[in-house]
């Protein structure tokens, strides 16, 4: 047959049945029952936080543990000293455990009405959800601090820094590799090359300071790849092919061309205002 979860609950608390006060006495008899059976020995109240070695050990709640609106018990596990903590706010009981070496907290909180509706009677009378505050004790405020890592966890845990370890570094000061260009036909083997000869070497000067001279990031009009057939309109060496719509108004800026080329017939510019001084105008009659 299986062991009765609130074994031992009627005897807890009929010791402190004449002492209960508030309904929150009954949630602090309720907690202290389920440290005991987990091996939790009370030796008194207050906060001390060192142990001398002779205190008395019992599995029942002291003398005093609920004179004060709040409460602060003193408990040993396995010789190490735990301070449980409960304060009474705003109709919530809020229940800490401290372990007193490291500090270590495990806490939770109670809504007091909706756990205890009685302060007398059997566990059923006295809190109707016994089984689920029973769990949230053992889970967040016993184990919490008091579980242990299983060798499962640890074997998991060794396992992942030993994959983690045959990973090489991040070294944020390592070069990365060279990227290479994508596609089915790229102009060059890699993008740190020179690019081939049949490509223009605009922009090179600008940020090569070994380049031969020109290839600057303005485009050379007087350079050996000026199109003396076309020309276009503004300034020397012209704007490339298509720059300006067919039929749209532009008017032309930069100095004025050169001389015209032979058998072609010079752009027409005849929108500009005329020089000043005694200029024919005869052209506006």
């Amino acid at each position: 047959m299986a062991a009765d979860p609130l074994y031992g609950w009627d005897l807890t608390f009929k010791t402190v049945e004449r002492d209960i006060r508030r309904k929150s006495d009954v949630l602090i008899a309720f907690i202290h029952w389920n440290l005991s059976k987990r091996g939790f020995r009370t030796i008194g109240i207050g906060d001390e936080l060192t142990l001398t070695g002779d205190e008395e050990k019992s599995e029942v709640l002291p003398t005093g543990w609920n004179d004060k609106d709040n409460y602060t018990l003193r408990y040993v596990l396995e010789g190490k000293l735990y301070i449980l903590h409960g304060l009474n706010t705003d109709g919530t009981l809020i229940v800490n455990l401290m372990r007193s070496d490291d500090l270590a907290v495990s806490n939770m909180a109670v809504k007091i009405e909706d756990a205890v509706k009685e302060t007398s009677g059997s566990i059923n009378k006295l809190m109707p959800t016994h089984t689920e505050l029973m769990h949230n004790v053992k889970r967040d405020l016993i184990d919490t601090i008091t579980e242990k890592p299983t060798s499962s966890a640890e074997t998991q845990t060794l396992g992942r820094s030993d994959s983690n370890s045959r990973r090489p570094p991040d070294d944020p000061l390592r070069v990365p590799p060279r990227p290479h260009p994508s596609g089915p036909h790229p102009d060059t083997r890699d993008l740190w090359e020179l690019p081939p000869a049949n490509l223009p070497n605009i922009g090179r000067s600008d940020l090569d300071p070994f380049a031969p001279g020109g290839g600057g990031m303005l485009f050379n009009p007087f350079g050996p790849r000026r199109d003396p057939e076309n020309p276009g309109l503004g300034i020397p060496g012209g704007l490339p092919r298509g720059a300006v719509p067919p039929g749209a108004r532009f008017d032309p800026f930069g100095p004025p061309m050169g001389p015209p080329i032979p058998g072609r017939r010079p752009p027409p510019d005849a929108d500009h205002l005329p020089p000043p001084g005694g200029f024919n105008d005869n052209m506006f009659m």
